[in-house]
């Protein structure tokens, strides 16, 4: 009786091994193909390496805008008293000075994050990245109905512009072909 022998994909035999005179097969079939990865994307376009730096300008902005939070705490917690917050003054004060340290804390170190990812060309923090700058608009056209000092209002404005140019550049033509993986059109 003769004995199949099982075929690869690429039409040549499966390797076996032989011991005591009986042919065995390996017991998992090879591995497919890995899909590619960051490292095997390729430099990253124009428009992606621009939107990472915007990032990183969009984070100094985030950090002048803390700055002057603080150059100007006693008239946000004035603010705050006269909104009707039932907060005491030491509360208030303690709020936006918590709120500030807090929020650019983890700014700056989600945005270091998502640079670092975006860079290396993972559409899932394209995604992400994406949905926090949407949040990040709508929090902020809200903002910009509130009373604040207008230095604030102004870095306010700046972030917004820079927040939509980000996504701008995520989306570009050339940026979908990096982060889908496909190479660049010639």
């Amino acid at each position: 009786m003769r004995q199949a022998v099982p075929i690869c994909r690429e039409g040549t035999p499966e390797p076996s091994h032989r011991l005591d005179d009986r042919t065995f097969m390996e017991p998992f079939p090879a591995s497919p193909e890995p899909e590619p990865s960051a490292q095997t994307k390729g430099p990253a376009p124009a428009s992606v390496t621009t939107a990472v730096k915007l990032i990183w300008i969009s984070v100094a902005v985030g950090v002048i805008s803390t700055i002057v939070t603080f150059a100007f705490l006693d008239d946000l917690v004035d603010t705050a008293m006269d909104s009707g917050t039932g907060l005491d003054r030491d509360a208030a004060r303690t709020s936006v000075i918590i709120g500030a340290v807090v929020g650019i804390v983890f700014s700056v170190a989600i945005a270091a994050v998502f640079a670092y990812f975006i860079a290396k060309g993972a559409n899932w923090a394209r995604i992400v990245y994406t949905i926090f700058a949407a949040l990040g608009i709508v929090f902020s056209l809200f903002g910009l109905l509130g009373s604040q000092p207008i230095i604030l209002l102004l870095l306010t404005v700046v972030s917004l512009v820079l927040s939509v140019a980000i996504l701008y550049f995520l989306f570009r033509p050339e940026s979908n072909r990096y982060f889908s993986g496909q190479r660049p059109a010639v």
